[in-house]
């Protein structure tokens, strides 16, 4: 019996969560096809599928979707609407399966459970595992075992997938300081900084400008401390961890600059970037906003962050 292709395409929470996914769905004896890394052709086939406004992310996931949707049995486009109490993701990502139906034909089935914590713990459970246990003609007891084992883990499988993510980027580099080299704190949201295509290398860039580039995953501590700091509370998910990691940066001696990596046409972006600006940087530390779309060229990302790290070296020289 021929066990049922699920695609994953490789793009938004594929690079906090995608492990997770794909451990789930081997477990419940499913064949997990995942797109390959963002490329030109990728990119350019999610601009095609798309209309103006949707943003950089979003366009290069429909991308990974065009690749995937004829090589499988069925698309996952699971319904993120939070992954904690306090806050939503962006509406981009609670509507991406149907963003996803609008903008492409001869779409295969769209699996989209609906992951949403504030609901109490066996509502988001039950959620989840409804349509996966109908859609598999599986138990929903062997699907919600699953789910335990590998889902709904909310506080944990981020950060353990941000730092596997992180390692071929990173090298390995923590928070401390290597000697005789300065520290660029590089935050932004995973899908931008771990997807090397979009964010044109830039970890492997500021190492070969003779910098060591840092990223700070803030636990839940240091979130609510970075949230003390502001009037509101940031309203996002993944903007108030960005939010947090520049509170992070500001803070520690040990970095020298501070460089924002986000999406030109992404809402929660423009008022994170605004807040990070104005109410975090008490001390005037080097901070560097990089605004990306599908025009940014390599060479003027490259030309920004030069002039960044030379700007620091002259003043700290």
């Amino acid at each position: 019996m021929r066990h049922l292709n699920i695609g994953i395409p490789r793009g938004l929470l594929f690079h906090s969560y995608g492990e997770a996914w794909k451990l789930f769905f081997r477990e419940l004896g499913c064949e997990v096809t995942v797109s390959p890394e963002t490329n030109a052709d990728i990119l350019k086939e999610g601009i095609r599928h798309t209309v103006g406004d949707l943003c950089l992310p979003v366009k290069t996931f429909l991308g990974h979707a065009a690749v995937l949707k004829d090589n499988i049995d069925v698309l996952f486009i699971p319904r993120y609407v939070s992954v904690e109490q306090e806050s939503y993701m962006c509406p981009k990502m609670i509507g991406l399966p149907d963003v996803t139906r609008a903008c492409m034909v001869n779409l295969p089935p769209v699996l989209d459970p609906m992951f949403h914590v504030k609901l109490n713990k066996e509502q988001t459970v039950r959620e989840f595992v409804k349509p996966v246990a109908k859609f598999l003609s599986l138990s929903p007891a062997a699907v919600s075992a699953a789910c335990e084992r590998h889902l709904n883990r909310h506080e944990e499988a981020p950060a353990g997938q941000h730092r596997q993510a992180e390692h071929p980027l990173n090298e390995g580099v923590g928070r401390s300081a290597v000697p005789g080299r300065m520290n660029i704190s590089v935050i932004g949201r995973p899908y931008l900084l771990f997807d090397r295509h979009l964010s044109k290398n830039l970890f492997h860039f500021i190492k070969k400008l003779g910098a060591n580039p840092v990223y700070l995953n803030p636990d839940r501590a240091e979130i609510r401390e970075a949230m003390a700091v502001i009037p509101k509370w940031v309203y996002w998910d993944m903007g108030k961890e960005v939010v947090a990691a520049a509170h992070m940066s500001f803070k520690d001696e040990r970095i020298d600059g501070v460089v924002n990596v986000c999406s030109a046409t992404c809402g929660p972006d423009s008022f994170t970037g605004d807040l990070i600006r104005k109410r975090l940087n008490q001390r005037n530390k080097p901070y560097m906003s990089l605004s990306l779309d599908e025009h940014t060229s390599d060479v003027g990302i490259q030309t920004r962050l030069e002039a960044f790290i030379d700007m620091i070296a002259k003043v700290t020289a």
